[in-house]
């Protein structure tokens, strides 16, 4: 091993034994791998802290764009020989955004590692965007965008994101829409991976059958002239909460279920309450057989099949949103109305908090069962810089975190009467019976 050739080796030992080590390379780029002899598999990708939440509204689509693009083509090879490589690899291999990252993704077996870092180095820094794969690959997510239409469910999420978030770019989908991708030219991709692809926005993670000290020198050896820049960051959403509910309903005579999607300014994956709020989210709109909701309006009332809430997780401040489909919307919005009320002024009882620390504390090894579980998790903590400590402290959090805790999130970070709410399917207002709301034309 070089001297100096990582700054920084951290091993942190997960609770139930997984070892992650964390190191970081002279030009900023991270490195984080876990150990798994059992099978001769690897689980590598590469990370880009940027995604979609960083371009402009008006070319929405262009993070999703250059991970696919990264695939169809470098300086050195083509589309076809990338293709026909990953094949004789029998490698797994995918590549995409969301709003807080972008990320290239490989699974393969351990013997063909060294060709599989090779093909991760020049697909990362040498893309050529050639036009004609562009324009394919541009079509295919414009048809996705076209055919997210036919689904009342994605319909009614994107316009209660587009009347929440206003002009920021969480207002439209992750990959664009039929507007927006139209309007992307392969400099706009370029543009992106100048300058978001950077040593000191990215890192690595590899998981399964390595050796640690090895990978060092070969991700040195592929990665180390990778020079570094300074990269812009996105901005938090503004927010005016309504001083009552705002409903945009959209009338289809055709269908005979409703769809309602309504909700209000979240929080972030960075705030502090993180734990607090999403227990007692799970508590009011989990699981739809034993939630508050499901209770009230599937188990009790049988309105729907399913019910439930959540808080977004993002980097930036997302939205809390209260999703059910049903045959009565009038009952269905009456009883999640009434249900949301009552934690933000009553809170959880220490049963439904019990009940919800056991939850959290037993899924949770199971969410890194396996190698990807594990990529997963790792990607995460390391996103969001939750510190080294997270996964192995993370059930301790849960545990102690109190109901005096969580029903001080439910009082303040839900917000009954402020709603943004969005209601699809055959019915008029008149139907629905709400008052004191304000209808959006």
């Amino acid at each position: 091993m070089r001297p100096a050739l990582f700054l920084l080796s951290i091993i942190i030992t997960i609770s139930f034994g997984i070892p992650v080590r964390r190191d970081s390379l002279n030009n900023g780029l991270i490195l984080l791998t876990c150990e798994d002899h059992r099978l001769p598999i690897v689980d590598l990708a590469l990370i880009c802290r940027s995604g979609a939440g960083v371009e402009p509204k008006e070319k929405a689509g262009i993070a999703t764009l250059c991970a696919r693009m990264l695939l169809r083509g470098t300086t050195k090879i083509s589309a076809d020989s990338i293709a026909t490589l990953l094949d004789y690899l029998g490698a797994r291999y995918s590549a995409g955004a969301d709003f807080d990252h972008l990320y290239l993704n490989f699974r393969l077996l351990s013997k063909d590692l060294s060709s599989g870092l090779d093909l991760l180095a020049d697909l990362t820094l040498n893309p050529a965007f050639p036009n004609e794969e562009f324009i394919r690959t541009r079509e295919e997510v414009l048809t996705a965008a076209r055919r997210a239409y036919e689904n009342p469910g994605v319909v009614v999420a994107m316009e209660f994101d587009r009347l929440l978030f206003g002009n920021h770019r969480y207002a439209l989908p992750v990959s664009g829409d039929t507007a927006t991708i139209p309007d992307i030219k392969v400099e706009d991709l370029r543009q992106f991976h100048q300058t978001y692809l950077v040593p000191n926005n990215c890192f690595v993670i590899a998981v399964g059958d390595i050796n640690p000290q090895e990978l060092q020198e070969a991700i040195y050896n592929r990665f180390g002239n990778w020079r570094p820049k300074p990269v812009p960051q996105p901005l938090d959403p503004e927010f005016k909460l309504p001083e009552k509910t705002v409903i945009k309903l959209i009338t289809r005579k055709d269908m005979n279920q409703t769809y309602i999607h309504f909700g209000h300014p979240g929080i972030s994956a960075l705030d502090s309450d993180l734990i607090p709020v999403r227990l007692m989210s799970y508590i009011l709109g989990g699981p739809p057989l034993s939630s508050r909701l499901g209770l009230a309006v599937r188990e009790y009332a049988g309105l729907a099949y399913d019910v439930r809430c959540w808080f977004d997780r993002r980097l930036l401040t997302g939205a809390f949103r209260a999703t059910v489909q049903t045959a009565k919307p009038a009952e269905a919005i009456k009883k999640m109305f009434i249900e949301i009320r009552r934690m933000n002024e009553a809170g959880a009882t220490q049963q439904e908090l019990f009940k919800a620390h056991n939850y959290f504390t037993g899924s949770f090894p199971l969410t890194y069962s396996s190698n990807q579980g594990k990529l997963e998790q790792i990607k995460n903590q390391e996103l969001y810089r939750y510190g080294t400590d997270w996964l192995e402290t993370y059930p301790q959090k849960v545990r102690a975190t109190t109901l005096k805790q969580v029903n001080s999130t439910a009082r303040e970070r839900l917000k009954p009467d402020h709603y943004i709410m969005v209601i699809m399917g055959n019915v008029s207002k008149d139907d629905l019976h709400l008052q004191n709301v304000e209808w959006l034309e």
